[in-house]
């Protein structure tokens, strides 16, 4: 069964992905970043791409050629998702497709419109007995 992480108050969302999305790479997994649109998967990819030189991340928006040898998938469209194992969702909807993942991680910031799409997906989840961590980024 899929797990889910929540992390609360996370004020620098991009910021929290590079550090998660370097954890996973170490570790050899397979991410996909999914975000509204085009332009933010852009802008999240390279600033994955322009950290120092030994933990820059190598990624791909999803509709790009090379998109299946890159570890790291920006996609914005359910039919662009390759693969299956973490699944960032940056969107404020439920993707539809979450539990093909083995784990999905939901980033909630601090204005109240995020807030409220978080809890009503965290009632989702809990509801149908997903296994939920919580992490409350204003707590650390």
């Amino acid at each position: 069964m899929t797990k889910i992480r929540f992390y609360t108050d996370v004020t620098e969302p991009v910021a929290l992905i590079q550090h998660l999305v370097n954890q996973a790479w170490a570790r050899q997994r397979r991410v996909t970043i999914y975000v509204p649109d085009r332009d933010q998967a852009q802008a999240i990819g390279d600033q994955l791409w322009q950290q120092t030189a030994d933990s820059f991340v190598p990624n791909a928006l999803a509709d790009a050629a090379n998109a299946s040898l890159t570890p790291v998938h920006l996609a914005w469209l359910p039919t662009q998702i390759q693969h299956d194992d973490l699944l960032f969702n940056c969107q404020a909807a439920l993707p539809k497709f979450f539990s093909r993942f083995r784990h999905v991680f939901e980033l909630i910031g601090t204005d109240e419109a995020d807030k409220m799409a978080g809890r009503q997906r965290w009632a989702f989840y809990r509801d149908r007995g997903y296994e939920i961590q919580h992490i409350n980024k204003q707590s650390q």
